[in-house]
């Protein structure tokens, strides 16, 4: 007996029930994020377009997103990717440099992204809790 005058026979089996939904939620998020890392990314690169001018006209076509799995989590990485062309000055077009201001065009498009990230994460995986 606990000493709020009942058992925690509930608490364990709310326990119980959310530990099996990691595994039930894998494959139906792992779709989910991958989308919403493309989504980010589009907008991301859309706002490079406007601001990256000629200097910076691949810098665009180099923001992509991927998908990482690790033990306890499905993530998505978007950003610059360095293997493309111009995606190694990400940095300098994102934060700004001695030669241009920061341009924050990553941090504008994230700007309100968490909102939907969350919702579509609850719609993909609200039905598999208890």
């Amino acid at each position: 007996m606990s000493v709020f005058g009942g058992d925690a026979s509930e608490v364990y089996k709310l326990g119980a029930d959310l530990a099996a939904v990691g595994p039930k939620a894998v494959a139906p998020l792992r779709g989910v994020m991958e989308q919403a890392g493309e989504a980010l990314a589009h907008e991301w690169a859309t706002n490079a377009v406007a601001t990256s001018g000629e200097h910076g006209k691949h810098y665009p076509s180099s923001i992509d997103s991927e998908l990482v799995f690790g033990m306890t989590a499905i993530e998505v990485e978007v950003g610059p990717n360095s293997a493309k062309k111009q995606g190694s000055m990400g940095r300098g077009f994102e934060f700004g440099s001695v030669n241009q201001p920061p341009h924050l065009d990553g941090l504008r498009a994230l700007d309100g992204f968490q909102g939907r990230a969350e919702r579509i994460i609850d719609a993909t995986v609200a039905h598999l809790l208890p």
